[in-house]
């Protein structure tokens, strides 16, 4: 220790205090400037950038290089996502300049014509105009359009003409020559963003704006919007791990000043789409955009509700994705107002807090294997992302409470008003409420009860259903139907009031509640899409 104290004595004090007030000092600056060149526009593209480059480990199919048209290996060189031009790494810089990518602006010219790519055409493609097989054969032959992906011969393509309409799902998209965008310059590069929206004179005009979280998952987020930049105007697909989807629907506001009616697809679990419904709830958008799912997270409880799939297919097809979203039914979904009220321990001073509920709460013993899964994932030791090992994890801390039992006695430590009258409860451990008939990764809890007994279950009825577990045990014997859950009731108002600490938990969002008073009262509906079924 001594040798610290002759350091400090010799001046060391002083020289640390310094580096400590720069480096303070640079980082509040860096912070500031950040702040005031903020860009709170959706952004268009990087102008400095030709191609969006990707892996061409994410296609499927045997590729050419279209600069020195000798075969890819398999993972070898890499694709535009856009317009599918396909390149060796070393040849990159030659195809940035001489081979025009997808554009996503352009001046109002009309009529707008094909954009043509040659070669690696998709696997059973004919031609537009002959009808013959296209693309048969080595190297690269033939061409596509890389808007309405016609595909054509070499010598049928001046039968065809220049004129593209876009194909069969032009109402989905958004011209290049209806987008207008303007400049920002920095001294690295310069970015394009959207200024405006026109009309583009179609009848029945529905833009698909497409977000996804490219960080969450294991790539899957990244590889769906790099699968419909392909059949879209790049510029709709967004990233949320860039832009908050408040910046992101600006996109709808702008087409609906233009005449659109837009549609927000949708690729995350059910927070990162009860993050979007949030969003379009405070932008106060009339009439608020429908909204289409992928599933990419763990449960996915709404996606099954609405049939958009309880989890993400690898072998995704665009199109087969774009038809759903034009024969899907509008429907609308209650939306739920959590408020909990609380004093603070020390100062007695009341505070609170406002949530949205879309799917289900619940208060006890599922709530705290959902919240030891909450900190294990935001730990810095949790390097493994796939939805094999989540629900691994889950059985874990399921199992774990089976011993534990630390949610026991519920009915004790919290008091259950339905409508305004108090219920009385059971020996549980959990309080179970429920907004859509899924629960728990496709558990249907509601239909496992006496159809004679209980009302119908609907998601847009302004009624909530209340059900209790008796324990973790009995929660597992629930997900494999092997019991049935304990019926409460249904109700239009909820309030619990915790006399102890809980665990609780909203659309997957948990947290350690004190005691405290919480409400659940109906707050309007979101507008979702949701897939008819299929007898």
């Amino acid at each position: 220790m001594w040798p610290l104290l002759v350091l400090w004595d010799a001046g060391a004090s002083s020289v640390l205090f310094q580096v400590s007030g720069v480096i303070i000092a640079f980082t509040l600056s860096v912070s500031f400037v950040r702040f005031l060149t903020r860009d709170e526009h959706v952004p268009i593209r990087d102008a400095s950038k030709r191609h969006n480059w990707q892996s061409s480990s994410m296609l499927n199919k045997v590729c050419y290089c279209n600069v020195c048209e000798v075969l890819l290996a398999q993972g070898e060189g890499v694709f535009c996502d856009c317009c599918g031009v396909s390149a060796h790494v070393s040849c990159v810089t030659t195809a940035d300049g001489t081979l025009k990518c997808k554009v996503v602006h352009c001046p109002d010219v009309s009529p707008f014509k094909h954009h043509w790519v040659k070669g690696n055409l998709p696997l059973g493609a004919t031609c537009d105009v002959c009808e013959e097989e296209a693309g048969y054969g080595c190297g690269l032959i033939d061409f596509s359009c890389c808007w309405c992906h016609r595909c054509v011969h070499a010598a049928c393509l001046p039968i065809l003409g220049d004129v593209c309409d876009f194909g069969r799902f032009r109402a989905l998209i958004v011209p290049p020559n209806c987008v207008e965008v303007e400049s920002r310059r920095s001294s690295i590069r310069r970015k394009l963003r959207l200024r405006t929206v026109k009309s583009s004179g179609w009848s029945q005009w529905t833009p698909l704006i497409v977000m996804a979280n490219c960080r969450s998952g294991s790539n899957e987020g990244a590889q769906v919007l790099a699968t419909f930049r392909k059949v879209l105007n790049p510029a709709q697909c967004i990233d949320l791990a860039e832009r908050p989807p408040e910046v992101a629907l600006e996109w709808c506001q702008l087409l609906q000043h233009a005449g659109a009616k837009p549609t927000i697809l949708v690729a995350g679990g059910d927070g990162t789409v009860g993050w979007v419904l949030n969003a379009v709830h405070s932008q106060q958008l009339e009439p608020a955009p429908p909204v289409a799912l992928i599933p990419l997270g763990t449960g996915n409880d709404l996606s099954r509700v609405l049939g958009w799939g309880k989890e993400f297919c690898p072998d995704l097809q665009p199109e087969e994705v774009l038809n759903r979203v034009l024969r899907a039914n509008v429907v609308k979904l209650d939306r739920w107002e959590v408020t909990t009220k609380w004093a603070h321990q020390l100062s007695h001073i009341h505070r609170m807090k406002k949530r949205l509920m879309y799917n289900y709460m619940s208060v006890g013993v599922d709530a705290q294997v959902t919240l030891n899964f909450h900190r294990t994932r935001e730990s810095a030791f949790y390097i493994i992302s796939s939805r094999i090992f989540n629900k691994m994890l889950y059985l874990l801390f399921g199992t774990q409470q089976v011993m534990e039992r630390g949610c026991r006695n519920l009915e004790e430590r919290v008091e259950l008003f339905m409508d305004g009258k108090r219920v009385e409860l059971p020996e549980i451990e959990s309080i179970v409420i429920l907004n859509i008939p899924s629960w728990g990764a496709g558990c249907r809890l509601w239909d496992m009860l006496d159809s004679g007994e209980v009302g119908e279950q609907s998601i847009s009825d302004g009624k909530l259903e209340v059900l209790a577990l008796y324990s973790s045990f009995h929660m597992a014997q629930l997900q494999i139907g092997l019991s049935t859950p304990h019926l409460v009731g249904q109700a239009s108002s909820i309030t619990l009031k915790f006399k102890d600490s809980l665990p609780v938990q909203v659309d997957g969002e948990p947290w350690q509640q004190g005691p405290c008073t919480i409400t659940v009262n109906c707050n309007g509906q979101a507008t979702l899409l949701s897939l008819p079924s299929e007898n």
